[in-house]
C-alpha cells in the first residue's frame, strides 16, 4: 500500500513538472496543442457526418426509398379515397363545357340566359350525386387496404 502511495506521488510530481511549460519547447508544446484540438473537432464533426449518413441509409431497409414507401404496411391501410374528388372535377369540367356552348350557340338575350341557368342546375345536381363525403379536406378513414399481402 505505502508502495501505491509512493508510485503514484512519484507519478504525480513527474507529471506536474513535466507539464510546467517553463521549458524552451513550452511554446511548441502550445502550438501543437492548438492544432491538435483544430484536428480533433474537424475529426468529431466528420464523425457526426458520418454517423448522420449511417443513420439516413439505414432508415431504408431496402436503399431505395420509393420502394419502402409502396411496401410499407401504412401506405395499403390507410388509403386515400379520390371519388368525390374525382366526381367533383368531373361535373367541374361538363359545368365549364356546357357555359362554354351556351355563350357559343346562343346569341345574348334571354335564350343565352336560360341555357347557362340550366347548365348551372344540372352542375348542381350533379354534384349533389357524387358521393357523400362531409370535406374534401377531410382525413381518409383507415379501414384497411388492399394493398400487397
Amino acid at each position: 500500500m505505502k508502495s501505491t502511495v509512493l508510485v503514484f506521488a512519484l507519478g504525480a510530481a513527474l507529471c506536474v513538472s513535466g507539464c510546467g511549460g517553463s521549458g524552451a519547447g513550452a511554446g511548441g508544446s502550445d502550438k501543437r496543442i492548438a492544432e491538435l484540438e483544430k484536428q480533433v473537432g474537424a475529426l468529431q464533426e466528420q464523425n457526426r457526418d458520418v454517423r448522420a449518413k449511417l443513420r439516413t441509409a439505414h432508415s431504408f431497409p431496402t436503399g431505395n426509398p420509393l420502394a419502402d414507401f409502396f411496401a410499407s404496411p401504412e401506405f395499403w391501410q390507410c388509403t386515400y379515397d379520390s371519388s368525390w374528388s374525382d366526381c367533383s372535377s368531373r361535373c367541374s369540367k361538363q359545368t365549364s363545357d356546357g357555359y362554354n356552348a351556351c355563350i357559343a350557340n346562343n346569341p345574348e338575350g334571354q335564350a343565352r340566359i336560360d341555357c347557362i341557368n340550366k347548365n348551372t342546375e344540372t352542375g348542381a345536381a350533379c354534384l349533389k350525386a357524387c358521393p357523400v363525403q362531409t370535406s374534401p379536406t377531410d382525413p381518409p378513414t383507415c379501414r384497411g387496404g388492399g394493398g400487397p399481402a
